[in-house]
């Protein structure tokens, strides 16, 4: 059984203001003060996928893979398909959850398994960069309808970490790839009592503290401000206090990433990768605190070594995804709103982004476009493109143009309508007179598709009808969007945030 959707404390006109917990079936709402406050230990799993990915001795270490814990395998819902793998980047979505079972029981009493603050960790293909994305939990979103075993769990508009309360990892995995669109390739929990031992397997880790500090719920005391090691029963304080700063949740998300930064560049710090006892303590702590979809296996982290061979800190960035809390006229309408957290539209431009790590092979079968009749390339900046929404995913044809625009493309909206009532199911694509050579290049940009000529369009104008086929364009990558709060692990944790 899974447990309650832990809502947290988030801001809303006051930012001391604490948001109710969601009721979960079968479990009775946590009476107040009772290990209310749910761990992250999400972050640790970061660390951890990549601290053992960039140890390039861990082969030798293969023996400690069992230790990871198998769980269910990804499944494939019927009637839904995944989306589809563009590239050989890699998706790993990392979930914190915080039963209170076993071991953990002197943390809280068992109140079934919640999840915490979802993160997915991005590899690309050519070992590029690592790019780690943090989910609010607060996030009001749309859950899918998930197919649980042979269960169907009904979706519905509510906070994403309902997911993993109603349908567990699998249902958490369906909603992040349904409100992506970028297919994960596998998934991580995290255990909270391994984490101390991970921690201690470092001798500790550097944090950064605003000021001195004690802090009842998380049995945590700070002595001193500014930067100093903590071991590893303080960090489980540190990770999951919530009282200082600005007291809400994308606070601590903020801290926590900090903190898992520092957790990497010690674990992958000299001082360790040439101690073969720190290394073999650590590597033993990280893969017991793990438990993995069955597709994750020895060969998957001998891949993600490869993904990670020569990757410095500078190349591994934290983002939070781009949010604004619930308005005032929606708290009124909703009563229950109040500190919930909506996702900009900014957020759809980073899954773009991570769409498009790599060019997007054609298949071998693909007819090559049209040659051109130019002699030379027509400069993008001379290629007029209008550009319509034959699909029902909003704002689709919005995003084509703004590509197109960052390289120098004439690009426009041919309509704010949906075109063909959304049921085109595959991509259209006509030139005016005069367009055929400008129509040729746009056409390299979509493998597979065919210009065709038509008399009754505008004279020099290439126009694009998106289908249901359409996911990017292929060699025009889109760059990162940078938010407030992006930091990478280079950066010195005093000065982030």
């Amino acid at each position: 059984m899974y447990g309650t959707v832990d809502a947290g404390t988030s801001p809303t006109d006051d930012p001391t203001q604490t948001v109710r917990d969601a009721p979960s079936p079968g479990h009775r709402r946590r009476p107040p003060g009772r290990g209310g406050k749910v761990l992250k230990w999400t972050a640790i799993g970061l660390a951890i996928t990549l601290a053992l990915g960039g140890i390039g001795g861990f082969v030798a270490y293969k023996y400690f893979w069992n230790n990871i814990k198998p769980i269910d395998e990804i499944p494939d819902p019927p009637g839904k398909p995944r989306p589809a793998k563009l590239n050989n980047a890699m998706n790993i979505l990392l979930m914190g959850t915080d039963s209170r079972a076993g071991a953990n029981t002197r943390y809280g009493r068992e109140d079934g398994e919640r999840s915490d603050t979802t993160i997915l960790l991005h590899l690309s293909a050519g070992g590029q960069r690592a790019v780690a994305i943090s989910f609010p939990r607060d996030s009001m979103v749309q859950v899918p309808d998930c197919q649980v075993g042979k269960k169907t769990v009904p979706g519905g508009f509510r906070m994403i970490n309902s997911a993993f309360a109603y349908g567990g990892a699998t249902c958490t995995v369906q909603t992040v790839e349904a409100l992506t669109k970028i297919r994960v390739d596998h998934y991580l929990k995290v255990d909270f009592t391994g984490f101390k031992n991970i921690v201690d397997a470092l001798g500790g880790v550097e944090i950064c503290a605003p000021y001195p500090f004690t802090d009842r719920d998380s049995k945590l005391t700070i002595t001193k401000s500014g930067r100093q090691k903590i071991n590893g029963e303080q960090a489980l304080g540190w990770v999951r206090v919530r009282h200082i700063g600005d007291g809400t949740d994308i606070g601590r998300i903020q801290r926590q990433q900090q903190f898992l930064s520092s957790v990497i560049k010690k674990a992958t710090s000299q001082g360790v990768l040439t101690n073969p006892l720190k290394l073999t303590k650590f590597v033993n702590a990280a893969t017991k605190s793990l438990s993995a979809d069955r597709g994750f296996s020895g060969g998957t982290i001998i891949d993600l070594a490869g993904k990670l061979k020569g990757l410095n800190l500078a190349q591994i960035e934290f983002k939070t995804i781009p949010w604004r809390y619930a308005l005032p006229a929606e708290r009124k309408a909703h009563k229950d709103w109040n500190g919930r957290v909506f996702w900009l539209p900014q957020a759809e431009d980073l899954f773009t982004a991570l769409r498009q790590d790599n060019k997007v092979p054609a298949p071998a079968d693909t007819p090559k476009p049209a040659a051109t009749t130019a002699t030379r390339p027509i400069p993008a900046s001379k290629i007029k493109v209008r550009l319509y929404n034959g699909t029902l995913t909003s704002g689709l044809a919005g995003r084509a143009v703004t590509t197109l625009a960052a390289k120098k493309y004439q690009a426009s909206l041919g309509s704010t309508t949906t075109y063909a009532g959304g049921t085109l199911p595959r991509t259209l694509l006509r030139f005016g007179p005069g367009a055929k050579a400008a129509a040729a290049q746009v056409a390299a940009l979509l493998p597979g598709t065919r210009p065709k000529g038509d008399p009754k369009l505008a004279p020099g104008t290439v126009y694009l009808y998106l289908g249901a086929d359409f996911t990017a364009f292929s060699g025009l990558t889109t760059p990162l969007p940078k938010s407030a709060g992006d930091f990478t692990a280079k950066e010195d944790i005093c000065k982030t945030g």
